[in-house]
């Protein structure tokens, strides 16, 4: 039994469990999810949820694609054609449906259990822990799971680096923490700030903080999930994230900022607390599950109301798409896989999907469910590169 013939036989129990109101039963006893895409699971069964989903599905073709879903449901859920379903009994085996195919293999419409075209073998593993850190000395170290290491006030355990908590008054030191492509990395800053890594981003920082400064830290590019030690807790000294476009000023918060060279977009997410966003001048407070989305060619900063889930579930080990095209989710799988992809037609990166996906996924899976979406015909592979055809 596949994967997606497993997803299609716990959608239809729990399709049926839900309209008799059995709640989740079935789904906490699953193996197929993580706890935290079981949560999700839960969470996004709303009945708000639920309507948003639908409205997504019904951007796609409804004909080849809303059609498909119900025909499945149907099937799989064994549904009696002369029975008439409420609307909002249809809603809920219809968001189950769409969820599971979300989470499971990433498009909302046009899965099937057909053969899919013979490719070539992928053979690009899943990133894992690993790091650069570049002492004040400039040598350079290789962190991994199996190397520990430790020199003076830091050590690592081979998943997260930490510094020792201590100030200093005398002349600052730096470090670099460099995370490659299939990478990723935490690190404990010696105030207590932890901060989450994404593949291809660098971070410089002071090996100890200067009491009565303020505490900065400058990402040079990628993405970093910060979760920020309370000026209270530091006699006051506030803390700074340094970008090449703008700065983050926080009292004690968790937030969220993507940053890499190849986008077009700075976007910073406010998790918890309070930040200030300066951008040539001009300052943007934000409030928890804002958004700040800055053009790096004309500067323009903008503001939003966002789901925070989608944007930092890559710490807890996957990624959760909206509505994103399918050049961002390539973008996003090409830095985790270590791989690069290619478009034969620009029309193919405009084509939008939702899922929810882990991020230990094979990529073969990843590429075969896209593939089964009829939107691609098919992918290649040139040495290192993907073609998405």
């Amino acid at each position: 039994m596949t994967l997606l013939d497993k997803i299609y036989q716990l959608t239809k129990k729990l399709s049926k469990a839900l309209l008799d109101n059995k709640g989740f039963g079935d789904l906490d006893e699953s193996d197929l999810f993580s706890d935290d895409a079981k949560k999700h699971i839960k969470q996004h069964l709303s009945e708000e949820e639920i309507k948003e989903n639908l409205e997504l599905l019904n951007k796609i073709d409804k004909e080849l694609g809303w059609e498909h879903v119900e025909n499945r449901i149907s099937h799989y859920g064994k549904v009696k054609s002369n029975k008439r379903l409420s609307k909002s009994s249809f809603y809920k085996i219809a968001a189950v449906a769409v969820l599971f195919i979300s989470i499971g293999y990433i498009a909302y419409n046009g899965l099937t259990n057909e053969t899919l075209l013979e490719v070539e073998q992928v053979n690009f593993p899943a990133g894992k822990n690993k790091a650069i850190l570049t002492l004040e000395d400039g040598v350079d170290v290789a962190l991994e799971k199996e190397r520990p290491f430790k020199k003076g006030a830091v050590h690592s355990n081979g998943e997260r680096l930490k510094y020792s908590k201590t100030s200093t008054n005398s002349k600052i030191a730096f470090n670099y923490l460099t995370i490659p492509r299939g990478g990723q990395y935490q690190i404990e800053l010696s105030d207590g700030t932890i901060v989450w890594l994404n593949a291809d981003s660098k971070l410089k920082y002071p090996v100890a903080f200067k009491s009565g400064t303020t505490r900065t830290v400058e990402l040079l590019y990628g993405e970093a999930y910060f979760d920020v030690s309370p000026s209270t807790s530091h006699n006051g000294d506030t803390f700074k994230v340094l970008t090449k476009d703008q700065e983050v000023e926080v009292l004690g918060t968790k937030f969220n900022i993507k940053a890499y060279n190849d986008e077009r977009y700075i976007y910073t997410t406010l998790v918890e607390g309070q930040v200030n966003i300066l951008v040539n001048g001009l300052l943007t407070r934000l409030s928890p599950s804002e958004q700040t989305a800055l053009n790096i060619d004309t500067q323009q900063l903008t503001k939003s109301i966002v789901n925070v889930d989608y944007h930092i579930a890559w710490i807890n080990g996957y990624f959760n798409f909206k509505d994103t095209s399918l050049k961002e989710i390539m973008q996003v799988i090409s830095r985790w896989y270590d791989v690069d992809i290619t478009f034969e037609s620009q029309a193919l990166e405009d084509v939008r999907f939702s899922g929810l996906l882990s991020k230990t996924q094979n990529i073969e899976d990843i590429l075969n469910g896209i593939q089964s979406t009829k939107f691609i015909n098919a992918y290649g592979i040139e040495n290192k590169t993907i073609i998405i055809k």
